[in-house]
């Protein structure tokens, strides 16, 4: 007895399937990943606070003011005796802005004086610091209510 051996046929693997897969995930991933604000990245060593509070509101622009005296408006450089002119200039064109200030715990306190002007200069009435929260890590606490 004879059998008849069929025609081997090469394997298929659908494609349309596996891409509509992949853009699944890929839609995924990209309405659940979140995205940070740009900072400049210097390690600054903040100072700690037992009673800072973290605060919930539009993320304001940040003033940084490192140890060895640069001071950084969002993530660039900046002279600090043009900051008063640079503040005022946002808060007209855009009078909701809000600022923040995160200085380096061994910042000379010349300088932050220097941004504490500039910012009363700009007519920025609070401007709320960033401190450590207790356990040391530097999440951001911002201490509210801080008059320039």
């Amino acid at each position: 007895m004879r059998f008849r051996r069929k025609a081997k046929r090469s394997p298929i693997i659908n494609l349309v399937s596996l891409i509509d897969i992949l853009c699944i995930v890929l839609i995924f991933f990209v309405v659940t990943s979140t995205f940070k604000r740009d900072e400049p990245q210097i390690k600054l060593d903040l100072p700690k606070s037992t009673e800072a509070k973290t605060v919930e509101q539009a993320t304001p622009e940040i003033i940084t003011v490192t140890e060895d005296e640069k001071v950084y408006l969002g993530e660039k450089p900046v002279d600090p005796d043009d900051l008063g002119k640079l503040l005022k200039a946002k808060k007209d064109a855009e009078p909701g802005a809000k600022f923040a200030l995160k200085a380096s715990k061994k910042a000379p306190f010349e300088i932050v004086v220097k941004v504490m002007d500039a910012v009363k200069f700009a007519g920025i009435d609070a401007l709320p610091t960033y401190t450590a929260e207790k356990d040391g890590s530097d999440s951001g606490a911002a201490a509210t209510g801080a008059q320039p």
